[in-house]
């Protein structure tokens, strides 16, 4: 995949200033971050995908739902979104990952210090926002879970 490797310079620079760890793939353009949160997931995985003009940040939970929560989770997330002014949840419902993603436009060719700043707040503190209730459709129970699923129908 082509990526503008002025963008990837920056997020390289600015990952080494904030001393994050990280991994970079240099043939795909991205770079993986781990992250720790302060909800009850306790960690996130950010990955950065840089492409041409711009980067992708995902910002990724461990584990997944399970099978019978996806629809309560669906739901979580799609009202989760709303209103959010900056990147949104996604869901996937096959099988059950999590993650948030944000877009940067960089039609300068290098992304400017608020948006690296942005890249890896925005994920982070959504998350941080939503993740306890996330990880109770997570973790909860089967027996639970049952109570959750008819309670909603």
């Amino acid at each position: 995949m082509a990526y503008t490797e002025s963008i990837a310079k920056k997020i390289e620079e600015y990952l080494k200033e904030q001393d994050w760890s990280f991994v970079f793939d240099s043939i795909g353009g991205m770079f993986s971050v781990e992250a720790e949160l302060s909800c009850k997931l306790g960690a996130a995985l950010v990955v950065y995908q840089v492409t041409e003009g711009g980067f992708l940040c995902y910002t990724t939970v461990a584990g997944s739902v399970p099978a019978d929560m996806r629809a309560v989770a669906g739901e979580y997330l799609h009202r989760a979104n709303y209103g959010l002014p900056n990147g949104n949840f996604e869901f996937d419902c096959d099988d059950g990952s999590v993650h948030f993603k944000t877009y940067f436009d960089c039609p300068d060719g290098e992304p400017t210090q608020k948006q690296l700043s942005d890249s890896m707040a925005i994920g982070l503190t959504v998350l941080d926002h939503y993740g306890d209730g996330l990880h109770t459709l997570m973790h909860t129970s089967p027996l639970a879970r049952q109570l959750i699923v008819q309670a909603d129908e």
